[in-house]
C-alpha cells in the first residue's frame, strides 16, 4: 500500500491518496484510515468490499479536518488507474468546492481539478520533461 499526503494551497486542504493495495491484506491499514475520516464500522465494511473489485476507487471527505483521502484499487491498466484518480478527484474537488461556498461551475472548478491533477502527478509520477 502506497500513501501520499499533497497539500492543497498551504494547509488550506489537504488530499490521501491511498493506492497500490490489497483492500483484504491491507485491510487494517485502510480501515484506520477510513474511521479517521469518521466513517462507521458499517461504511468501512461497504467500502472495502468495493474497493475489492478492479478498477474501482473511492473517495471521502472531512470538512472538520478540512482533508480528503483518494482510494484507487487494483486496475486493469495504467490508464484506467488514471481514470479512477481523475473521477475520484472530482469528488474531492466537489467538497472543496462545498466547503469554501464557491459555485461547482465556471473557471473556479476547472482551476481547481488542474491543480489537484497537477500536485497528483507532481507527487507520484516520475517526470517526463
Amino acid at each position: 500500500m502506497v500513501t501520499r499526503h499533497i497539500d492543497i494551497d498551504n494547509n488550506k486542504w489537504g488530499i490521501l491518496l491511498i493506492f497500490d493495495f490489497d483492500a483484504y491484506n491491507d485491510e487494517t491499514d485502510l480501515t484506520a484510515i477510513m474511521r479517521s475520516f469518521g466513517m462507521s464500522r458499517k461504511k468501512v465494511n461497504e467500502a472495502l468490499d468495493i474497493l475489492s473489485y478492479r478498477n474501482s476507487g473511492m473517495a471521502i471527505s472531512n470538512f472538520g479536518i478540512k482533508m480528503s483521502a483518494i482510494f484507487t484499487g487494483n486496475t486493469t491498466s495504467n490508464s484506467q488507474w488514471w481514470n479512477s484518480v481523475a473521477h475520484e478527484m472530482r469528488h474531492v474537488s466537489d467538497a472543496i468546492l462545498d466547503y469554501y461556498g464557491n459555485d461547482w461551475d465556471g473557471e473556479t472548478p476547472a482551476y481547481l481539478e488542474g491543480y489537484i491533477f497537477q500536485k497528483i502527478v507532481e507527487t507520484i509520477a516520475k517526470p517526463c520533461y
